[in-house]
């Protein structure tokens, strides 16, 4: 290929628009000489300069090539094991990269606390106490889109004026009346936070309606923020609507929103120092690493095994952070973590619209009815003789309880 030519036919393709002459020439110059950091080694020299044309000339490089062209990534799984004895199972790798050493989660009916990582194997240790994150998987984690979050906003302005409009709205009036009686139903312009004390502690429940994924980003970031006033310990689980952040003593919550604990500045840095963003990006090298061709999945009836190639991509992962900070497929994996596993645009953007709206607290005496469905997103966290079914019917019982006493 020419390549002003093929930059002109790349150019035209939607995903590639915006591409730009030095990202071009990185591309050129990766495949050519491995780039700045791999140009010592020839197998990285896939492409060659003849006559003003670039080619391939080497039949290795073109096997290769048409083994792996068009390769489809997947989320792969990590097996679960105890430092000494067995194997507990195994759970996918988005899950584990965002838990750091030291966090317990519960996981095969255990409590166990994460120990290390070792290529595709996650090890652990019997855990005392409560959990700091529970396993999710991708197929339940389908994130609320930002104009159906729109749109429920929307409607309980409606129901904060008394508007309650279509038979769902009509169904859901005694709920939201009984909301508005112990605590508030937001406006679309206002973030509801309720402070409640209940058994397990110092709870704080917020509602941005910004979706899962945003929300699990955004309960990890404020709690990293007030952790910053005040030495303390949270455990949070969220849903589409919002979350809640628990603590075995009362959080700094007025003094974290006088210091900025609702700015969107400094998000990517909070989200890296509260999350465990380069193990996330280290295992998300690993796609990119086989699409650009530095690793190979193997042949037909011959692949090779996740660990083995979550071992290459990391050594290629070290080797680039550490003597080529500026590779853009560094750039590029730690967008997509950012995008794809924690939904920063989202979480930038509810941020941006809460830090203009009005901040509304509420202390009520018990767990609200927009509280409740994250109360029992708490519930699978623990250990039990009762199924989630009967205690989820035993919460619903008291609730009702409350709402009809005088």
């Amino acid at each position: 290929f020419e390549s002003n030519e093929l930059l002109a036919e790349v150019r035209q393709t939607r995903a590639f628009e915006s591409l730009s002459e030095q990202q071009w020439q990185f591309a050129i110059d990766f495949v050519v000489r491995g780039g700045n950091t791999l140009d010592a080694y020839p197998e990285f020299k896939r492409v060659e300069l003849v006559d003003g044309r670039y080619v391939v000339t080497q039949k290795r490089v073109m096997s290769n090539h048409r083994m792996n062209i068009g390769t489809i990534v997947s989320d792969a799984s990590m097996r679960v094991k105890f430092l000494k004895g067995g194997t507990l199972g195994t759970v996918e790798e988005s899950f584990l990269s965002k838990v750091s050493i030291g966090d317990k989660f519960l996981f095969a009916g255990r409590l166990v606390e994460l120990v290390r990582i070792d290529n595709s194997e996650a090890y652990v240790k019997r855990a005392k106490g409560a959990p700091d994150a529970v396993p999710r998987w991708m197929g339940g984690r389908m994130p609320l889109s930002s104009e159906l979050a729109q749109g429920l906003r929307n409607k309980l302005q409606q129901a904060a004026e008394g508007d309650f409009v279509g038979p769902e709205m009509k169904r859901m009036r005694p709920l939201l009346q009984l909301q508005a009686k112990w605590s508030h139903v937001p406006a679309a312009n206002e973030l509801l936070i309720e402070s409640i004390r209940t058994r397990d502690g110092y709870q704080l429940f917020f509602y941005p309606f910004a979706g899962r994924l945003a929300h699990e980003g955004l309960s990890a970031v404020l709690a990293h923020r007030m952790s910053r006033i005040e030495k303390i310990s949270f455990s949070f689980a969220c849903n589409d609507y919002g979350f809640v952040l628990t603590s075995p003593k009362p959080a700094p919550l007025k003094q974290a929103l006088d210091a900025g604990l609702l700015s969107p500045d400094r998000l990517v840095a909070d989200i890296g120092e509260s999350l465990n963003a380069t193990e996330m990006s280290r295992r998300g090298f690993r796609a990119i690493a086989r699409i650009a061709g530095l690793i190979q999945g193997g042949y037909p009836g011959r692949q090779k095994p996740n660990k083995h190639l979550q071992a290459s991509s990391n050594l290629f992962f070290e080797v680039f952070r550490e003597y080529d900070p500026d590779n853009l497929l560094l750039h590029q994996c730690n967008e997509e973590v950012l995008e794809n596993q924690l939904n920063a645009s989202r979480m930038e953007d509810a941020l941006r619209r809460i830090e203009g709206s009005q901040v509304v607290i509420r202390e009520p005496e018990k767990v609200t009815p927009m509280g409740f469905g994250l109360l029992v997103d708490r519930l699978r966290e623990r250990l039990s003789s009762e199924t989630l079914a009967e205690r989820i019917a035993r919460m619903q019982a008291q609730l009702e309880k409350a709402a009809t006493a005088k």
